[in-house]
């Protein structure tokens, strides 16, 4: 984040494996208590940034697009984070069970319009 500042840069993407915010279960504390200080870190890091920032992980393996760390996201208090990032955007990719397609991600060059873009593409033949 601070090299992305320093160089101005449109946005910034992490790519991880873990699913820190997988939808799909209700997370204990032993489940998530090793992700707390990263989990604050991004949304410190990620609010404090001007442009647009994207978290693909496949961990859940189930694709899902959201904002976790939006206003109103009920992970700022599974965390118990103080500073919402509503400029993050998640992206969960298929995997496992469900992997039939792979996931496709443009870069935008223009300053108009949103940085990434991103479709699942079937696999084919």
């Amino acid at each position: 984040f601070q090299e992305a500042r320093a160089e101005r840069d449109r946005g910034v993407v992490v790519m991880q494996q873990a699913d820190m915010f997988d939808p799909t279960y209700t997370p204990t504390e032993n489940d998530i208590s090793a992700f707390r200080p990263w989990v604050q870190a991004l949304a410190d890091e990620a609010s404090r940034y001007h442009g647009p920032v994207y978290l693909f992980d496949g961990d859940s393996h189930v694709y899902n697009a959201d904002r976790p760390l939006a206003p109103a996201s009920s992970w700022l208090a599974t965390y118990g984070v103080k500073r919402a990032a509503d400029n993050l955007t998640r992206v969960t990719v298929d995997g496992s069970s469900q992997n039939v397609d792979y996931l496709r991600v443009s870069v935008n060059p223009s300053r108009v319009g949103d940085l990434l873009s991103w479709e699942r593409v079937p696999y084919t033949g």
